[in-house]
Parts: structure tokens; C-alpha cells; sequence
């Protein structure tokens, strides 16, 4: 096994996997039944696989850098999940003595954990099990009134734009050089924060338009009905 630091071409037996057979009349050919699904403990193997010798505390603020805005992990799951990932034998650790400084400890993958981060990467393709608050939400803010529909829209829209800001200052921080990508896991992380930008992006659009189409169809919202014929009946 290749050491960590080239995990990227690390060789490994493929297995044979389970396909499902769609529809053949569908144009779209085969799809393989996930064998492995995503997981804290992957999303951490594979930043101690990028920076061996990393600290739980460095793998926290990169974590928050780079990963918070497509998976979501509280800092008290991460030190848990590094101790039973260790247990289990995926990564191993050492303490650092410092002075005048707490000890730290460093943590590295294992051949074991690099084979398993492989197949993860190898996996057929997963999907989501979609929980979205907001649009759950949503579906039943006719509930709220016109007014109240939009108002909730409108925070809504102010907290995308919130996480846009933080997601164009991470880029500007760090990928807005001109100078291209410093490795081949900058490039990757880029392509995750581009989907986020262009996420926060579009649901501040999907608010805007949501807001107008409530705007132009306040008469379906059974309070402005009865206000409208009211006004009607004394008119």
C-alpha cells in the first residue's frame, strides 16, 4: 500500500458489485446499489489522509473550512469518532510533547483505514436522503397569511445570503489568485465550494421568486378572501 501522502493512486482489488437493472426502455443503462454509505468517520479518514501528522484541532478548522456548508458534524462528534476510528484501527496516533503549550496529539491513517476510504471512494454513486427544514416548512406557510408567508421568506433569504458571504470569502481568501490550484485535494475542495456558492446562490433566487408568486396570488389565502369579501359586502 502506498503511503498516505499518494492515496490518490494506491492500488487496490476491485470487487465485483451488485447492479440495479432500471427500466431498458429508460436510455440510461445500469446503476450500482451503493455499497458503502458517507459517513463522519469517512469525512475525517480522508483529511488525515491529505495532511499526515494532523491534529484534532487542525482536523476541526479544516473540517469547518472546507466541509460545514455539505456536512454538518458538531466539534463534540469529532474527538468521539477520532478515538473509535483509532480503536477499530483506521488511524493510529502519537502525542507531542510542547512547552509552555498543551500536548497535542497527531493522527495518521492506517493501511487498513486507506483500504477502506478507497472503497468508499470506489462505491456506486450514493444519493440523498433529503431532510430540508426549510422546504418542510414551506409546504404548509399558507397557514401563516400572505404577510406571514413572505415574511418568513424574506429571513430565509437573509440567511442564504449570510452563508453566500461566508462561502465568497473563503474563495477569496483562498482560490481567488489567479494562480491555479495548489494540489490536486485544493482542486476538489474548489469544486465543493462552487457547488455551495451556486446553492446559496439559487435558493436566494428561489426565495425572490417564491415572494413574488404569493404577492401576485394573495386572493388564494383564505384571510385575504374573507377580507376581499368583506370589503365587497360594505362597498
Amino acid at each position: 500500500m502506498k503511503k498516505a501522502t499518494r492515496l490518490a493512486r494506491a492500488p487496490i482489488r476491485r470487487r465485483a458489485r451488485k447492479v440495479l437493472h432500471p427500466d431498458p426502455n429508460d436510455g440510461l443503462g445500469h446503476l450500482r446499489l451503493p455499497t458503502r454509505k458517507a459517513s463522519l468517520d469517512l469525512a475525517l479518514l480522508g483529511l488525515i489522509a491529505e495532511v499526515p501528522g494532523v491534529s484534532g484541532y487542525d482536523i476541526m478548522k479544516i473540517f469547518d473550512l472546507s466541509m460545514t456548508h455539505y456536512w454538518h458534524a458538531h466539534p463534540t462528534q469529532i474527538y468521539p469518532t477520532l478515538d473509535r476510528m483509532q480503536e477499530s484501527g483506521l488511524i493510529k496516533s502519537r502525542n507531542v510533547v510542547q512547552r509552555d503549550r498543551p500536548n497535542k496529539r497527531l493522527y495518521t491513517i492506517t493501511p487498513s483505514g486507506e483500504r477502506l476510504l478507497i472503497e468508499w471512494l470506489e462505491s456506486p454513486f450514493e444519493g440523498i436522503n433529503l431532510k430540508h427544514p426549510p422546504l418542510l416548512r414551506c409546504r404548509f406557510l399558507g397557514h401563516l397569511g400572505a404577510d406571514g408567508a413572505i415574511a418568513v421568506l424574506k429571513e430565509e433569504q437573509r440567511s442564504w445570503a449570510i452563508h453566500l458571504k461566508r462561502y465568497r470569502e473563503i474563495e477569496k481568501d483562498y482560490f481567488a489568485d489567479d494562480k491555479g490550484y495548489r494540489d490536486v485535494n485544493a482542486m476538489f475542495s474548489m469544486f465543493t465550494l462552487k457547488y455551495g456558492i451556486d446553492w446559496m446562490e439559487e435558493n436566494i433566487k428561489w426565495c425572490g421568486w417564491a415572494i413574488g408568486e404569493i404577492d401576485r396570488n394573495r386572493a388564494l389565502f383564505p384571510t385575504e378572501k374573507k377580507q376581499t369579501g368583506e370589503k365587497a359586502a360594505t362597498n
